[in-house]
């Protein structure tokens, strides 16, 4: 077994410029992937280029962030405004993986685990905010990553490990393999997710929310959820377990309801309208993954 051992600040600061470059990728899949034509969602191929003047867009106007305040916000080529959620995503998912080290072990598959939902749920979140869609391109890998993030276990085990402390004292823990390194059988987000939860959390996660969705069509006589926070409900019961999912639904529920009944009483919407759920879900995810379980207690002590 091996560890990395570095300051935590160096990792944030050598981590932070990869995510300014993965949030400049994930614009290009927040662009690309809802459009309808194939050779438009090419997103391996197919060189950068401007929306409004399909002029392709030249590598040092292409720098994520350091660009767009450069231009000021605006297409080189046809002065086209160049939406502020462009170095948005660039600046989240910096701090994405600048932060990640300061909460999650680095190395370890739990730190790729919540590296890669964060920013699923970033891209996710932009997608469905500007055009009401949560791609398949995105979330079916998804659902099979889940799963499959729990097969190191599967290999070696849980088992344990003596590591050194200060003072040459040895301290004995549990660990189990985790992807790089060893990491401690214990962490911020709750229990190790085994196969049996992931593929329960997948299953309860589109099965739920379906039957949901077909009980309020039988009295509504129209769709409650789209297909896309069904797979995004699924994706995430894979990665977390089918408790943490339940919650991220309830979640989401409250912070649809926090913002869909007050339109409602300004009259700036009606029951019919349609409401990107999938950003809901998306802010609800860390805080039930992270503080679900202490949320929970609370809940129960208050109603004793």
């Amino acid at each position: 077994m091996f560890t990395i051992d570095l300051p935590t600040w160096f990792l944030s600061v050598l981590l932070a410029p990869f995510g300014l470059i993965l949030g400049s990728f994930g614009n290009v899949l927040i662009h690309r992937l809802p459009q309808e034509e194939k050779a438009d969602r090419n997103v391996v191929t197919k060189p950068s280029h401007c929306p409004s003047c399909k002029t392709p867009i030249r590598w040092f106007h292409n720098v994520p962030l350091l660009s767009w305040l450069w231009l000021r916000g605006k297409c080189a080529a046809c002065g086209w405004r160049i939406p502020v959620r462009y170095p948005l995503v660039e600046c989240l998912t910096g701090a994405l993986l600048a932060g990640s080290v300061w909460i999650l072990p680095f190395g370890t598959l739990i730190w790729i685990k919540g590296v890669l939902c964060g920013y699923a749920l970033i891209v996710l979140f932009f997608t469905d905010l500007t055009e009401f869609m949560l791609p398949d391109a995105i979330q079916f890998p998804l659902m099979a990553l889940g799963v499959l993030f729990t097969l190191p276990q599967l290999i070696a085990g849980q088992h344990l490990t003596r590591i050194t402390t200060t003072g040459w004292n040895f301290l004995e823990v549990f660990t189990f393999a985790n992807g790089v390194q060893q990491a401690p059988a214990w962490s911020l987000t709750g229990p190790v997710v085994e196969w049996q939860g992931s593929l329960l959390g997948l299953t309860v996660g589109y099965g739920v929310p379906a039957l949901l969705n077909q009980a309020y069509k039988w009295i509504r006589k129209t769709d409650g959820l789209g297909m896309g926070d069904f797979k995004m409900l699924a994706w995430l019961g894979a990665f977390w377990g089918w408790a943490p999912m339940v919650g991220i639904l309830f979640g989401g529920a409250l912070l649809g309801s926090a913002v869909g009944l007050p339109l409602m009483l300004l009259r700036k919407a009606s029951g019919q309208t349609m409401l990107p759920f999938g950003c809901a879900l998306a802010l609800a995810t860390p805080v039930v993954v992270f503080y679900g379980p202490a949320l929970l207690s609370a809940y129960l002590g208050l109603m004793q």
